[in-house]
């Protein structure tokens, strides 16, 4: 009888080549329908620290409640998103989706 095992592809597996095709779907989507505020969101929660989080649920309520962004939190939002990507261990990840923003 044989032992050996079958390796099979974990598509949850951050290291899967397409683990991060929908992610980016939802970023392209969300770019094309002018859904910037939500993109921040999605990036802070997925690659972000504590505080970026909170930062970019803070912006989104900001957003909400006033139904558009001003000049300055809309300058946060920006800076919120290029330091997230900056500081990401995968750049090639980063630049996927600094690309569809």
């Amino acid at each position: 009888m044989n032992t050996t095992q079958t390796k099979t592809l974990d598509v949850n597996d951050p290291n899967h080549p397409n683990y991060y095709d929908r992610f980016l779907e939802t970023i392209a989507k969300n770019t094309h329908n002018n859904l910037h505020t939500e993109n921040a969101v999605l990036i802070a929660y997925n690659f972000g620290s504590d505080f970026d989080k909170k930062f970019a649920r803070h912006l989104q309520e900001e957003h909400d409640r006033t139904k558009h962004l001003n000049y300055f939190p809309m300058m946060a939002r920006h800076y919120l998103i290029a330091s997230i990507l900056f500081y990401m261990k995968d750049k090639n990840l980063a630049t996927k989706i600094s690309k569809l923003l």
